[in-house]
């Protein structure tokens, strides 16, 4: 194996925690988390994307819905019942450790991307099949107003040639994939990567990112106790998309860095009415109008180096103006600087606000205050809360083992020297809490969102005990921990909010326990974290629960795949688990 891509996957393995598996698996979760996290810019867990199973032809199949993995027909249908007009996106994995790009399979890479779409891999393995499920939802819900995006990505370690026989290969795929007319065609991409472009897309992923800009025009913004220096100005179009630009190995644009954005830029639409107007006033305004037509950016960034008028940024993110930064970015990469005219993207002058910032509670203030004409995620507001910080804190500063990095803002650990799999993002804790403590396991295998409408006034009070949150949230890593280390069966992932639930129920002996003494809270903490602590009692009682969800479902004579989830996600089943787990405790 290439030895730079050696060191990558021994510190990839050692951060995701994937010390227990093979290399090949290894290179493959790693090779899935170069792409997605790296090039394509996104924030999703490559663990939840891998196929475990040795399936015909493909690693890893990501479908995303606005942003967010979907991985069955029940989760896909809440998505888009939740979203109107959202992006989808299909990604498709093939992994190899070898240089060679073997025709063979590379073939056979193709034809399992045809056949999942076609039919022909259905019955493959149990995590094809409910992939499968959630497209037939996704068709069957209609696309909104664009078909679906599909990338294909064939992996080795070496340096692809582009053999005549393999190119004819790749463009009769394409060709193939455009006739179905159920594509976004424009946008079908199918690449080969090579080792250049995995250290680079690593180091993308891994590394706070870095920019410098000119920024001439600009004022001193007043002092403040949570900002350590800010400007406000001007800066042109140019120079602007240095800050939002991903590039390839070779330094050539591949599109937008969507990492850097906290607006969720799959929302922004190039057709729409307010886009092509802003292009049509640069159009007929000379483009000289437009710094006083547009509002601008506000840029934060932990890092701010100047010099005379060169800015160097590391660590930053664009927290308002998604809308301009792509129309400014179409308007330079899309080749329509010609037919604006000569220079006339060097006339574009956007207003900036740059300010620099560690201080985290400061920066989702400035989030949430520069957003409030837009939609602003609620868990963005929940991280304000007095809570949230001080469970953070706790979480973060316990013994090494026990630590849990409680990420209250958007890629806030992405780029620190921590175990990913220690870090636990709102939406997950409150999926977690649903199950362990409120013993909802039906409720809580559903979108967040629902959760957080209906017990938003009981968990995660001002007044409540840090511990039994970190409690769980220690659970949920330890159960992460033996799956992605092949220590549990995959199979049982299923059950994951079962489990938890059960966990909870024995620990809590079924008691409420926000409405417990704190010294009956602290007790039951210790309890959850020591038997997540010892992996020998933690899989025996994994064991116990299973045998209790198991037996139910087969005297209800459920076997499928697919009606286990549904059966699982009923309150019929649910009040039969705990009224069995109660005779357990």
């Amino acid at each position: 194996m290439n030895p730079v891509i050696g060191a990558q996957l021994r510190e990839f393995a050692k951060n995701h925690a994937l010390g227990g598996t093979g290399q090949d698996t290894q290179f493959e979760i790693y090779s899935i988390f170069a792409v997605l996290n790296g090039l394509l810019g996104e924030g999703i867990d490559p663990y939840e994307v891998h196929l475990a199973g040795s399936e015909f032809g493909v690693d890893g199949i990501a479908i995303i819905i606005q942003g967010e993995i979907v991985r069955n027909r029940a989760e896909a249908e809440e998505k888009l019942a939740a979203i109107k007009n959202p992006v989808v996106e299909f990604i498709f994995f093939q992994s190899k450790t070898g240089t060679s790009y073997d025709y063979g399979d590379i073939s056979k890479f193709f034809d399992a991307v045809t056949g999942f779409f076609d039919g022909n891999l259905v019955g493959e393995s149990p995590d094809i099949d409910d992939c499968i499920a959630a497209k037939d939802a996704i068709y069957e819900a209609g696309t909104g107003k664009r078909n679906p995006k599909i990338s294909c990505y064939y992996i080795a370690t070496g340096t692809y040639e582009q053999p005549t026989r393999t190119e004819k290969l790749k463009s009769k795929f394409k060709s193939d994939l455009e006739e179905t007319n159920i594509f976004d065609n424009e946008t079908i991409t199918v690449q080969f990567v090579g080792a250049r472009d995995l250290q680079a897309w690593y180091r993308a992923a891994t590394s706070a990112v870095e920019v410098e800009i000119d920024f001439p025009r600009n004022v001193v913004m007043p002092s403040n106790a949570h900002v350590e220096e800010a400007y406000v100005g001007y800066i042109g179009a140019r120079d602007l998309v240095k800050l939002f630009t991903q590039l390839d190995a070779d330094g050539a644009v591949v599109g937008i860095n969507r990492s850097v954005f906290y607006d969720n830029i799959r929302d922004y639409d190039p057709t729409s009415r307010v886009n092509v107007a802003i292009k049509e006033s640069v159009k007929s305004g000379g483009g000289s109008e437009f710094v006083f037509r547009n509002n601008g950016i506000t840029v934060v960034s932990k890092n701010i180096d100047r010099t005379g008028d060169k800015f160097k940024l590391e660590d930053y993110q664009i927290v308002n103006g998604c809308q301009t930064s792509n129309v400014i970015f179409d308007m330079v990469h899309s080749g329509e600087d010609s037919e604006f005219g000569e220079g006339l993207l060097d006339s574009i002058q956007v207003p900036l606000r740059l300010i620099g910032s560690k201080d985290d509670d400061f920066v989702s203030s400035i989030i949430v205050g520069t957003n409030r004409q837009n939609p602003v995620r609620d868990e963005q507001f929940w991280a304000l809360r007095p809570f949230m910080k001080s469970l953070e804190e706790y979480c973060r500063n316990l013994d090494a083992e026990e630590i849990i990095f409680f990420e209250r803002r958007d890629n806030q650990y992405r780029y620190q020297d921590v175990e990913r799999t220690r870090v636990m993002q709102p939406s997950v804790l409150m999926k977690a809490v649903a199950a362990g403590l409120l013993f909802q396991p039906q409720r809580a295998a559903r979108d967040y969102r629902g959760i957080l409408a209906e017990y938003e006034s009981k968990i995660f009070q001002d007044a409540h005990d840090v511990r039994i949150y970190h409690a769980i949230a220690y659970l949920y890593y330890r159960l992460e921990f033996l799956w992605r280390n092949q220590k549990i069966e995959n199979s049982y992932k299923t059950f994951r909010y079962y489990i938890l639930a059960g966990i909870g129920l024995i620990t809590t002996e079924g008691c409420d326990v926000f409405q417990q003494k704190r010294a009956k809270i602290a007790a039951i903490a210790q309890k959850i974290v020591a038997i997540a602590k010892s992996e020998d009692d933690l899989k025996a009682t994994i064991a116990t629960i299973v045998e209790v969800v198991e037996a139910r479902l087969e005297g209800a004579g459920v076997s499928t795949q697919e009606r286990i989830r549904d059966t699982i996600r009923s309150e019929t089943f649910s009040s039969m688990f705990r009224e069995k787990m109660a005779t357990l405790i």
